[in-house]
């Protein structure tokens, strides 16, 4: 049966990253991102959330097995992301809070 670290080596490979490689770029050690492979441990929220924004990955799928591994609109999080932040930042100008 699969799980989250099964999936999320599945996508690490997808993307035609090494271990080493993907903890690079996401200020980690190459070993944690084996614990997360082998289930020794569970991914941070923030650790998904940089997937998202990075590699459009499908959070479904990796929660559940459900979907495909990465999203087909590659922009699609990145654009909502963008248009969320814009409309936090405009709310808080109208409100004179930085």
């Amino acid at each position: 049966m699969s799980n989250i670290g099964t999936r999320l080596k599945q996508i690490r490979k997808l993307i035609n990253k090494s271990q080493k490689e993907l903890a690079d770029e996401l200020s980690l050690t190459k070993q944690a991102i084996s614990n997360i492979e082998t289930g020794k441990c569970l991914p941070s929220i923030s650790l998904l959330d940089k997937l998202l924004v990075k590699y459009n990955i499908n959070i479904n799928y990796v929660i559940s097995g459900v979907g495909e591994a990465l999203n087909s609109n590659s922009n699609s999080y990145k654009e909502i992301r963008k248009a969320l932040m814009k409309e936090v930042e405009k709310f808080l100008d109208e409100r004179g809070i930085s």
